[in-house]
């Protein structure tokens, strides 16, 4: 009997010495994602989603295929700059064969930010700039704006490209 409230009492001690910063809730903010949306460039107020987009990460070897009007990217959290190359019209029948590829650097200032213990740090990224280089063909991207220059949460796009 002794053994059992040993055990109880031990069990209980273990149970309470877990703090609140020991588990991170889903709700914790956390580093967010770059949100861009795809504009008809003869109709700049309308989504056009580019057909069969691949997006491929600076470094990596494979992309994100994509035909929607709106993407999340991670922008890198140990650079002030982040690369993506977009190709427009992208088979994969011929993945060696890459035209329209317009590359994309997005430059911008880290924030480190401390949430707890259980969460670690995370990051949000101010004076968001954008610069394009066209690809062999031209550029299919007509345009980019930046909607917002602060990345702190991914409620609303951050950039708008038009083409």
């Amino acid at each position: 009997m002794r053994k059992m409230f040993f055990l109880f009492l031990l069990c209980c001690l273990w149970l309470s010495s877990c703090e609140r910063d020991d588990i991170c809730a889903e709700s914790t903010p956390t580093t967010p994602l770059l949100v861009i949306d795809f504009f008809d460039q003869d109709n700049p107020s309308e989504l056009k989603a580019p057909n069969n987009l691949l997006i491929i990460a600076q470094g990596s070897t494979e992309g994100l295929l994509l035909n929607s009007s709106s993407v999340s990217l991670p922008l890198r959290t140990d650079e002030d700059q982040t690369r993506y190359t977009f190709v427009l019209n992208f088979e994969s029948e011929d993945p060696d064969n890459i035209e329209n590829a317009d590359s994309i650097f997005f430059n911008h200032v880290r924030q480190e930010e401390y949430i707890s213990k259980a969460c670690g740090f995370r990051i949000t990224y101010q004076a968001l700039q954008d610069e394009i280089i066209a690809g062999n063909d031209g550029s299919w991207v007509d345009n980019i704006t930046i909607v917002n220059t602060t990345v702190e949460d991914e409620t609303e796009a951050h950039i708008r490209i038009f083409h």
